[in-house]
């Protein structure tokens, strides 16, 4: 498995399927996409989904809704659930703030509007080449059972409350347990971080630089 972030936090996987992770990118994936997921729909997650010519989309039932009115053909989006299993990919609950009336206080209190609807959010496992990689979208907090090799870890610093916040994803790091972290989420506009902050906050080996990563059951090799 090759893994690599595109900004935001968009995740590319290269491995047995070709699969890109919340398709708001800010570097060009690979051609050939076989699988885009989406863990939920703010436009942070999403809004470049209709700019990729191939790949059968995986979301919950209200995302895809979404991502069709966003100029993606219906043929290609597949609804799934918690429990789901497509190849590879193992759908999972999601845990990112789409509903939350505190999130969207703030939301308001800062943006001066609404944040756009969610959907049902969902979060991904994906296990290749011995090698598991859990994708949790923007969520601060799990309710998950497992300790994945490379967990792709939202890393920002929030208007109020950032060092609560970080302290959050730190205590999410220690429940997961995985052996690698790979920041994402860390370059949005008006909430940017400094991936390298981590080192020293967890015991994981943090993956900062923004190229391949390869692994091969469960190690990094490359």
């Amino acid at each position: 498995m090759r893994i690599r972030h595109l900004g935001h936090s968009c995740v590319e996987i290269l491995g047995n399927n070709h699969i890109l992770i919340d398709p708001d990118y800010t570097r060009d994936p690979e051609p050939g996409v076989k699988f885009i997921l989406v863990s939920h729909a703010h436009m942070d997650h999403i809004a470049r989904i209709a700019e990729l010519p191939s790949g059968n989309i995986l979301a919950s039932a209200e995302v895809c809704e979404i991502a069709v009115k966003l100029g993606v053909d219906k043929d290609r989006v597949y609804p799934v659930v918690a429990g789901d299993k497509v190849r590879n990919i193992q759908v999972l609950p999601g845990f990112s703030m789409v509903n939350d009336p505190v999130y969207n206080f703030f939301y308001m209190l800062f943006r001066r509007k609404l944040p756009v609807p969610g959907g049902t959010p969902l979060s991904f496992l994906i296990e290749d080449d011995g090698t598991t990689l859990l994708h949790v979208g923007d969520a601060h907090e799990v309710d998950l059972n497992l300790s994945p090799d490379v967990l792709c870890l939202p890393w920002r610093t929030t208007p109020f409350g950032p060092n609560r916040y970080k302290n959050t994803i730190v205590k999410m790091v220690k429940k997961l347990a995985p052996k690698y972290i790979l920041p994402i989420h860390y370059d949005l506009p008006g909430m940017e971080a400094i991936p390298s902050e981590l080192i020293g906050r967890v015991d994981q080996d943090v993956l900062i630089e923004d190229k391949w990563h390869h692994f091969v059951q469960g190690k990094k090799v490359s």
